[in-house]
């Protein structure tokens, strides 16, 4: 059976050629990696103690239609939103996409020099690499 996690798993880039990586981990959950440039480098996350932006935890929320990416640390509130988005009328090709957002507790406003380390807010496509069969999906 088919989960509403699995949608998002996948390889995605966007036009500047960042990468998100997404790997099932339970029906609600998922691990996602952020990468950049054409070597597909972690970020460096020095709110976080400099840890790379790999191994990220995301969970499922609004009914199925996005995933929130913890950028810093369970309960800390600098999250990536991801939400899916069937035959994306922005997309030239209208490919189903992943729109990306940035939010933070209001309190943490030192967060916003780092909201750069992510790129411009630009909707992700799913990559050749990441188009497998939906019950292939989420395997190693």
């Amino acid at each position: 059976m088919e989960s509403d996690i699995d949608k998002f798993i996948g390889d995605w880039v966007n036009e500047e050629g960042s990468r998100l990586v997404i790997r099932k981990t339970t029906s609600r959950t998922a691990m996602v990696a952020f990468l950049t440039g054409p070597n597909g480098i972690p970020v460096v996350r020095p709110y976080c103690g400099d840890l790379p932006s790999t191994h990220m935890c995301a969970r499922l929320r609004d009914y199925g239609s996005t995933i929130e990416v913890e950028l810093w640390r369970l309960g800390k509130g600098f999250t990536l939103h991801l939400t899916y988005e069937y035959e994306y009328e922005l997309d030239k090709e209208h490919r189903d996409s992943l729109i990306p957002a940035l939010s933070r507790y209001e309190e943490d406003r030192f967060l916003d020099q780092y909201y750069s380390l992510f790129g411009r807010l630009k909707y992700f496509t799913e990559t050749s690499a990441g188009q497998q069969p939906v019950a292939d999906r989420g395997k190693p």
